[in-house]
């Protein structure tokens, strides 16, 4: 009975170091996807980015937005959007009829953040779209996620162990 304790208290103290290491930043916002234009109809959610995250339409046309990711996005405009998760392989379609920048932003990942340029608007090419900062720093490695719940867990499993240690010293003591 004593073991399974132990291993349970190192397995849960391991999850919450773990858990400790990850950042909101590594589940998809924070910018980290280069800005990139098209002309077309058609914008992908895949890697938590709007691809391409400035699109160029005419007026009338119609836009569909596919979300790609085995994670939930939304499209989220100022007076139109898509509101509701969008599971992988949902579609949202829209169309503007009037000349315009309309910029749009997934909620649920800060950071991914999008425009359509619909029609002429005078100018060349379309202003970068500049994430909302969730946090001052940089955006993460990609890869970081897992280093930080390495040493998540490499922490947990120290104290769980320690912890086991002192457990046990007491035991033969009493």
């Amino acid at each position: 009975m004593r073991r399974a304790h132990r291993i349970a208290t190192i397995a849960v103290l391991g999850t919450i170091g773990t858990l400790a290491g990850v950042t909101a930043a590594t589940a998809g916002g924070g910018g980290h996807c280069a800005p990139d234009e098209a002309r077309g109809n058609r914008v992908e959610l895949e890697g938590a980015c709007f691809t391409p995250s400035t699109l160029h339409a005419e007026a009338g046309e119609t836009i569909t937005f596919v979300n790609r990711d085995p994670l939930a996005h939304n499209v989220s405009g100022t007076g139109w959007g898509n509101y509701e998760d969008m599971g992988q392989g949902d579609r949202f379609t829209t169309s503007f009829a009037d000349e315009g920048i309309y910029p749009f932003a997934c909620t649920l990942h800060p950071g991914m953040t999008g425009v359509v340029v619909v029609g002429d608007t005078g100018a060349e090419t379309a202003a970068e779209v500049q994430p909302l900062a969730a946090s001052t720093s940089p955006p993460p490695d990609g890869d970081a996620w897992i280093a930080a719940g390495a040493v998540g867990l490499a922490v947990g499993a120290a104290v769980g162990a320690g912890l086991a240690v002192v457990r046990r010293r007491r035991a033969t003591t009493a």
